[in-house]
């Protein structure tokens, strides 16, 4: 899917990204649309009924072509931080940027949690980044505090900066379907369990397949994957009651019992 959205810029977003906001917003959206292709791409190159190279495509190019994106866009200061793990994250403008894979999501807006377990990694970072005052006051009955952590020595190094750095979580749909909807904002941990306090609006990057959408300035012809022949990825179809209830497609059921134990690892 091609499907960006455009329009008013979050307030912000504006404020912690300055005039390279809508670069970022753009860079972001191609990535995630690069971050599908390749998962199509991949379990069509595979020539197996299994998802299991869609899914492993999806977990590194996600990480993987933001930075690429952001990184070409050459604004002073970027740079990759290694948290330790099989991927890198990009920090640009002194905000690390966070994308991971959440469940279909009921309603507008992704859940209050985090997704699946909270990694040791995910704990460090949200401990050594800093987020702005929530937009609204905490229930006074609701007194929960994270344990302060031991950081691993490539992420202490850069809770020591002054400001210290932020975070910004893109929390995205993406199944086999393609890529469906996907937010940005910041987000305080309130414990292990990884129940989250947003303390910005849950801003859209991309909508449904209906709004598809955007111009790339100076692009040549066949440099976008949108350019060349879709992968042919069988889906399949659901009875009117699965529908009615929400029953995935088996081949996406599969899908997302494998993406669901590989990502115990991933964050």
């Amino acid at each position: 899917m091609d499907a960006n959205v455009d329009g008013p810029m979050p307030s912000w977003a504006c404020n912690r990204f300055g005039e390279d906001v809508v670069g970022l917003r753009l860079a972001i959206q191609m990535a995630l649309l690069d971050t599908e292709s390749a998962m199509l791409d991949s379990h069509a190159a595979g020539r197996s009924k299994h998802k299991f190279a869609a899914g492993a495509a999806r977990m590194t190019n996600q990480y993987e072509r933001i930075a690429e994106h952001v990184l070409d866009l050459g604004i002073p200061g970027t740079e990759l931080v290694k948290p330790g793990t099989f991927y890198e994250l990009v920090l640009v403008h002194n905000t690390i940027l966070c994308p991971y894979r959440v469940d279909s999501v009921e309603g507008f807006e992704p859940g209050d949690k985090w997704p699946k377990k909270l990694s040791l990694v995910m704990r460090e970072l949200f401990a050594l980044t800093d987020a702005p005052t929530p937009r609204w006051v905490a229930d006074p009955l609701v007194d929960v505090e994270v344990p302060e952590l031991l950081l691993r020595s490539s992420l202490a190094d850069l809770a020591q900066r002054d400001p210290r750095p932020g975070l910004v979580l893109i929390p995205y749909e993406m199944n086999m379907s393609g890529l469906q909807r996907a937010w940005w904002g910041q987000a305080n941990l309130l414990d292990e369990a990884g129940h989250l306090q947003w303390v910005t609006e849950k801003s859209l990057l991309t909508t449904g397949a209906e709004s598809r959408v955007y111009a790339v300035p100076n692009q040549r012809a066949g440099d976008n994957f949108a350019s060349g022949d879709l992968p042919d990825v069988a889906l399949s179809t659901r009875s009117e009651v699965a529908r009615a209830t929400g029953t995935p497609p088996q081949s996406e059921t599969e899908y997302e019992a494998f993406v669901n134990a590989a990502e115990d690892n991933e964050h």
